[in-house]
This record gives structure tokens, C-alpha cells and sequence, in this order.
């Protein structure tokens, strides 16, 4: 009776570390099928979809490509995984990353003072007053584009220790010791501010998102137990997460506000009246762009899909790497091949002004079509990188965790990750580190059971070491 006992409550643990395990795995595709969902959802209903010549045809794109980063996703969880993988297993506690932290912190520093140069930025007063004046910084910034520094240019070619920092710290925020954790954020101030100097938000979106995005690794690695499962709906989580949302979304409107009293030709979207009578007809409009941004990038998308293919030989999807084809080589991007340019010459949608969601950019160079299938593609590697952070902690796992958060978070603008040089740099970059450490452990992998396979002493017994003593193969876990 006691046997039967024992077995029934294995039965029952099995099956609760298994449905934790699903739980956990998917919790990056339900917030991305949110999020996706969610715009077009707002597009459609407070959003420009009247203008849209093509509703239906637009719907079912969009449609088919968030489809496509479900499948990818569910298919590398249930072909590369197993749902007690993430229920069961309890994670190794790693020691921080030390030296990484303290480079990258540093690069992050250095950059952020030899931009602040670059602009001219020399005195607290003058911060001061570019900060409280992003209007103005901005249109200025605009006209200064394409300034050379040589700090700057040398510092783009280390760009992969950026996306880096957020991650580590985060994951390790506890153990780093007050003294590094002052010097991280005194960094990644520092270059905040430089973005708030010039008035572009880029810079801070993508730091709150790779924040969020870690925050979600640590939340996940804390939650391997059962007995500590994440909840999303715990109050402390959501109301940190919403602070800082909220306190970038009030600089942001401040910011559109202040760029369209500064151009004297008015906000892009009205306000509404209503929002207008409680803070004012300024930041109501800056309000209301701030809420079209995430939205308006699908009417674009729709004018793009009326346009007929014509390939844009490999660099369409991104700018940066068409830059310095240009620059270095004979090749000729013919920038003027790709969607985003071809459909404001047929439609009048203009290209650079406003937004066209990632797609255009994909099809460029893989067609409509391709771009659906590279949704599948992303979607296994979210997977793959959820999983490898969460359970191994392994740190280019949780930066490309990050970029492709990044990248889905910007799927209603452009391709984010081929935008901007230091962008592309950083990507290829880890992509690369990726592939090469990936090699590197498989090497050692088949060098072991080559030597366990020599021949011993009649009397000589390989022994197994205390690190994997009565530990189960954790082949889920392998690249």
C-alpha cells in the first residue's frame, strides 16, 4: 500500500513539475502574441485602419506572420525540449560574471561620454537645458547627422558589449556588491541621458525593453522550482514594470510635444479634446502620437503590400549593411529597390518619415512570403534562447534573448536589428560568439567519451565526479 502510494504521489509531482514546465516555456510567446496582437488590435480599432486600401489583404498577413512565430516557437519547444526540462530541473547557482560586468559597464560609459562630445555637451547647465528642451535638441541633432568621431566610430566596432550589460546585471543584480551596481547604473545614466539630450527615445526604449526582457529571465530562472512558479500577476512585478512604463511614456509625450511646438507646424495626430481639458492641448497631442506610434506602422505596411516585389539584393532589410557596402566596396546597395521606397514613389507613404512595420524590410529581400517563413525562424529561436538562459544561464543566450525581444517589440516600426550600424555590429557580433561557443562545447562533448573509452586496469574504475554524481543527462539542455 505504501509502494502505491509513493507512486501515485510520483504520478502527481511528475504531472505538476510537466504543466509548470509548459507553463514556463511559453511564457515569452504569450507575451509577444499579446503584444503583436494587441497593436494591430488598437490599429484596427482607434487607429487609421479607414485609410488602409487593402484591409483585408493586411489582416491576413499580419495574421499569417504572428502564426508563423507561433509555430517555430511550439515546434522547437516540442521537437528540442520536454516539459519536465523546465518543471524539474533545478538550476546550477552560477557565480556573476565579474570582469564581463565591469567591461561592459565601462564601454557602456565611454560610449555615452564621447557622444555627449560629439554634441557639444560640455557643462551641466548645457545638459540641463538640452534635456528639458528635446524639441529643439532634436531638429538640431537632425542637422548635425553624420559628424565624425573617431572614439565613436572605434567604440561602434565593440557594440556587442552593450546589449550585454543589461542582461548580466539583471540576472545577477544581488551578488554584484553596491560598488559595481552604482558604477552600472552611473553608466547606463549616462548614456540615457545622451539620448534624452538629443531628444531621440530610441536609446531609452531599447534599454526598457532588454530590461524587461531580463527581468523576465530572472523571474523565469527563479520560478525552475515549482514550488516558486512565476506569476505574472504578482503585484510587485507588474507595478515595476508599469512605473517605468509609465515614466517613459510621459517623457515620451513630453518629447512629441515639445518637437511639434518647436517645428511650428503642429502635432501629426490630434488630441483628443477630453485628455486636452485635464493636461493641456500640448500634451494631449504629444499623448496621441505617442499612442499612434505603435500603430500607424500597419496602414504603412498596408500601402507596401500593393506594391509588386522587386529584390533588393540582400540589403534591402537593412540599411546599415547596405552603408557600408557602399562605403567599402564597389557593390551598389540601390537603396531605391526596396518596398519602403518604392511605395512612397507609387502611394505617396513616405519612406524614413513614417513607419512600415519590419515586413517591407524582410521582403525586400525574401519576399512577402520569406518574411513569413523568417517569423518561423525567430520564433524557434526564441524558443531556443529562453530555454538555454533560463535553465543554463548562459550569457549570449540571454543577450539574443534580448535582441530578439528587441526586435519583436519594433516588429510595428522596421527591422530594428539592421537599422543602425552599432545595431548590426551588435547582433552579427553575438551571433557569431553564439556559433562559435556552440562549437567549442560540442568539440569537448566528443573529446570526453573518447577518453572514458580508453582502456583501464583490471582493478581501475572510472569514477564519476561530484558535479554530475546522480545528476540525469541533460541532453534537452544541449545546443
Amino acid at each position: 500500500m505504501t509502494t502505491t502510494i509513493v507512486k501515485r504521489a510520483t504520478s502527481h509531482g511528475a504531472r505538476q513539475d510537466g504543466a509548470h514546465g509548459w507553463a514556463l516555456a511559453y511564457i515569452p510567446l504569450k507575451l509577444a502574441v499579446i503584444y503583436l496582437v494587441g497593436t494591430y488590435g488598437l490599429f484596427l480599432t482607434l487607429g487609421r485602419a479607414a485609410e488602409s486600401p487593402n484591409l483585408m489583404k493586411l489582416t491576413l498577413f499580419v495574421s499569417a506572420a504572428t502564426g508563423a512565430l507561433c509555430v517555430g516557437y511550439v515546434m522547437h519547444v516540442t521537437l528540442r525540449s520536454s516539459p519536465t526540462a523546465f518543471g524539474a530541473t533545478v538550476g546550477r547557482r552560477h557565480a556573476p560574471p565579474r570582469t564581463l560586468v565591469v567591461v561592459s559597464a565601462t564601454y557602456v560609459l565611454l560610449l555615452g561620454i564621447a557622444q555627449l562630445n560629439v554634441i557639444g555637451i560640455s557643462s551641466p547647465t548645457e545638459l540641463a537645458h538640452a534635456v528639458t528642451n528635446p524639441g529643439e535638441r532634436y531638429f538640431l541633432q537632425l542637422q548635425q547627422e553624420g559628424q565624425f568621431s573617431r572614439p565613436v566610430q572605434l567604440l561602434t566596432l565593440l557594440a556587442a558589449l552593450y546589449p550585454l550589460l543589461i542582461p548580466v546585471a539583471v540576472l545577477h543584480w544581488s551578488r554584484l556588491g553596491r560598488l559595481l551596481q552604482l558604477y552600472v547604473l552611473g553608466s547606463l545614466t549616462t548614456f540615457a541621458v545622451y539620448y534624452m539630450a538629443i531628444g531621440i527615445l530610441k536609446g531609452l526604449g531599447d534599454m526598457l525593453i532588454w530590461w524587461a526582457a531580463s527581468y523576465l529571465l530572472l523571474l523565469g530562472s527563479r520560478s525552475i522550482r515549482p514550488a516558486r512558479a512565476m506569476k505574472l500577476t504578482n503585484w510587485r512585478h507588474l507595478a515595476a514594470f508599469a512605473a517605468m512604463l509609465v515614466i517613459f511614456l510621459g517623457y515620451m509625450s513630453f518629447n512629441q510635444s515639445d518637437r511639434a511646438r518647436t517645428s511650428g507646424q503642429g502635432p501629426a495626430v490630434q488630441g483628443s479634446p477630453v485628455v486636452a481639458g485635464l493636461i493641456g492641448d500640448d500634451l494631449a497631442a504629444g499623448l496621441a502620437v505617442t499612442i499612434s506610434y505603435p500603430t500607424h506602422g500597419y496602414l504603412g505596411l498596408s500601402h507596401n503590400l500593393s506594391v509588386p516585389f522587386e529584390w533588393a539584393k540582400g540589403t534591402g532589410s537593412s540599411p546599415a549593411l547596405g552603408s557600408y557596402l557602399e562605403q567599402y566596396t564597389p557593390f551598389d546597395p540601390q537603396f531605391e529597390r526596396r518596398y519602403t521606397a518604392r511605395t512612397e514613389v507609387a502611394t505617396g507613404w513616405p519612406d524614413g518619415m513614417y513607419w512600415s512595420t519590419i515586413y517591407p524590410w524582410l521582403a525586400s529581400d525574401l519576399t512577402y512570403p520569406g518574411a513569413v517563413c523568417l517569423m518561423a525562424v525567430v520564433g524557434w529561436f526564441l524558443a531556443k534562447f529562453w530555454r538555454e538562459a533560463v535553465l543554463q544561464r548562459r550569457v549570449l543566450s540571454m543577450a539574443l534573448f534580448g535582441q530578439l525581444a528587441l526586435l519583436i517589440a519594433f516588429v510595428p516600426a522596421n527591422n530594428q536589428l539592421g537599422q543602425t550600424r552599432p545595431a548590426l555590429i551588435a547582433f552579427v557580433s553575438l551571433c557569431a560568439l553564439s556559433v562559435i561557443a556552440r562549437i567549442q562545447r560540442r568539440v569537448s562533448l566528443t573529446a570526453e567519451p573518447a577518453e572514458s573509452s580508453l582502456p583501464t586496469g583490471r582493478h581501475h574504475r572510472p569514477t564519476t565526479s561530484g558535479a554530475t554524481r546522480g545528476r540525469r543527462p541533460d541532453s534537452v539542455l544541449t545546443a
